[in-house]
């Protein structure tokens, strides 16, 4: 929705569109953002279906109640976020918390997945050894990565995307000219910058922990994966540029960080278990 601009496609009107039910005058933005609202209210639906299942079925799993209260008070955050958005003006570093509030409700909601599928048992996890040099990585990872997410979307809100026309510098004629960068394309270089040391910190550990602990094939298996996904996110990064803001390519970007997100909560859900373990 935001990709195409059209957060104000329903008007200053929420939860109608234009104070209608169904909307009279339609356009392309207003059935973008009223296809977000409805899918958004159907996915409230279904969380609660799937915390209700989760307390009843699940609730002996020492993290299905932090997870289900994480899951509620965050979709409720999410969605007064997005009625305020509608509904009031915002400035760009308040609406730039948007993003940051529904990668944690889709990682928690991907935790509990993960619980009712019964997918712990399947690979059997009860046996990964996360030694504590790899979890203060990971509990420094979720902190950063947050960090890089909400610079990414401020990127967004302050229409930043493409006031860089080269990649990786702003200007690849004169890559240090930093003296004249206006504020957007300080917010960009910035966000490029900490998403940078992001991919090399993921990469490197990845390194480390085959180096180190190679034997621990889920470990590495799974930090695999998680590095294959920032790569990616880097990559569709640079096409943001090139494509000059495809939508399709900026919405594969999202998705990215979101999966990397969700894949590493759940390997700090399991590096608090062998903590836990140990104390």
């Amino acid at each position: 929705m935001t990709k195409t601009e059209s957060g104000l496609g329903c008007g200053r009107s929420w939860p109608l569109c234009h104070g209608q039910l169904i909307p009279s005058d339609i356009n392309i933005e207003l059935i973008i953002e009223y296809s977000h609202r409805i899918v958004s209210g159907l996915a409230i639906i279904i969380i609660l279906f799937l915390s209700y299942q989760a307390w009843k079925h699940f609730r002996h799993v020492k993290e299905t109640k932090f997870l289900i209260i994480v899951t509620l008070i965050f979709i409720v955050i999410q969605s007064l976020l997005g009625a305020g958005a509608v509904l009031f003006e915002q400035s760009d570093l308040f609406k730039a918390l948007h993003f940051g509030i529904s990668l944690i409700s889709f990682a928690s909601v991907f935790l509990l997945a993960i619980i009712i599928f019964n997918l712990d048992e399947r690979f059997n996890t009860a046996a990964v050894n996360i030694p504590k040099s790899i979890r203060i990585h990971f509990y420094s990872l979720f902190v950063y990565t947050l960090i890089v997410v909400y610079t990414g979307a401020l990127v967004r809100h302050k229409q930043s995307s493409l006031v860089c026309g080269d990649w990786p510098f702003c200007s690849n004629d004169q890559p240090f000219d930093i003296g004249s960068y206006s504020v957007e394309q300080a917010v960009q270089m910035g966000h490029r910058v900490l998403a940078g040391f992001l991919f090399i910190w993921v990469v490197g550990l990845l390194i480390y922990i085959y180096k180190n602990y190679k034997n621990e094939k889920f470990l590495v298996n799974g930090w695999l994966i998680a590095t294959l996904l920032i790569f990616s996110q880097v990559v569709l990064g640079a096409l943001i540029i090139f494509t000059i803001l495809n939508p399709t390519i900026a919405l594969m970007h999202a998705i990215m960080i979101s999966l990397y997100f969700a894949l590493l909560c759940y390997f700090i859900m399991l590096a608090l278990r062998v903590a836990n373990k140990e104390n």
